[in-house]
């Protein structure tokens, strides 16, 4: 699994980012198909996807908008498109700092919020070699 970009931006992309609620996010998966660890975000326990090759962290925005801090908006992202696990666009929406622990360690922690993103919560290298 990886996360790689693309060399333009996803504003240029067809990512509608208008509120999306769906129940299409992956919650349930084989316990031997993904490296997933527990992690609290901000305060808020639960497992994270472990990706080494993805050089991003990255939130699923329906997750966000359950867990997330209201009183903090996100900043738009205006980068290049990202591609996630399956390799499809993620529709990046916007960046969030979250206190993530994991491993009795806590890092805040810049991450990504994803509107097309199956996974909840995947924590990349950008994150993993600060641990």
């Amino acid at each position: 699994m990886s996360s790689s970009t693309l060399p333009f931006s996803s504003n240029h992309m067809k990512c509608d980012i208008t509120p999306f609620f769906s129940n299409q996010i992956d919650t349930i998966s084989p316990p031997t198909s993904y490296l997933i660890a527990e992690a609290k975000v901000n305060g808020i326990r639960g497992l994270v996807l472990l990706d080494t090759g993805s050089g991003l962290t990255i939130i699923s925005f329906q997750h966000w908008s359950i867990i997330g801090d209201k009183s903090s908006p996100s900043a738009p992202y205006t980068g290049p498109d990202i591609h996630g696990p399956e390799g499809s666009s993620i529709c990046s929406v916007g960046w969030v700092t979250v206190d993530i622990a994991i491993a009795s360690i806590i890092i805040q922690h810049k991450t990504i919020l994803a509107k097309n993103f199956k996974h909840l919560i995947l924590i990349g290298n950008d994150l993993m070699k600060n641990i």
